[in-house]
């Protein structure tokens, strides 16, 4: 049954994110030579996965935060998410990067939030928050808004990876090979 209704949620909340905003998302990536990721807790680790998946397909993609992370330039591209957008090192880090010149993804649940007031949000996932309730979950916390980030991030890479014939092959290539 939990499956069935997560499940439920998922297809809910994907049918209000608008297919533009994947497009838009999609475009930023390509138009960059440096992405660069941040979020916390498990926002963060979708974020991870996405800089993992971009490595992948042959970027430039760094988690902010990591050791071998350069710093950040102008025309570089950082993309951010929290869900309530009250996560101060989020703020603080898009901040920054909008400051350094750095083009910002902003994604969260809450447009009316501290991070929102920062820079719109690109993509609003309906969904709650480890503040809030929302009508869209009956998961705790932001459970939803982070199936949802890997969902986003894994659609805009199958459309990038289906521009290039061999793609998949390409990305084995480049999958870690010290396991």
């Amino acid at each position: 049954m939990g499956t069935r209704v997560i499940i439920t949620e998922l297809e809910q909340a994907a049918k209000k994110i608008p297919e533009n905003q994947i497009q838009n998302l999609i475009q930023k990536i390509k138009t960059h030579r440096r992405i660069f990721v941040y979020g916390t807790g498990r926002s963060g680790l979708m974020l991870k996965a996405l800089a993992m998946r971009l490595m992948q397909i042959g970027l430039d993609a760094y988690v902010v935060g990591e050791t071998t992370t350069p710093s950040v330039e102008k025309g570089d591209l950082l993309i951010a998410a929290s869900a309530s957008g009250e996560t101060s090192s989020v703020c603080m880090t898009v901040q920054s990067a909008k400051k350094q010149g750095a083009d910002l993804v902003v994604i969260s649940a809450s447009s009316e939030s501290t991070l929102g007031k920062i820079q719109t949000p690109d993509i609003t996932i309906s969904s709650a928050t480890k503040f809030s309730t929302s009508d869209a979950s009956i998961q705790p916390l932001g459970s939803l808004f982070e199936q949802m980030l890997l969902i986003v991030f894994d659609a805009a890479i199958l459309e990038m990876s289906q521009e290039d014939k061999g793609s998949n092959d390409d990305m084995a290539k480049r999958h870690a090979s010290l396991e």
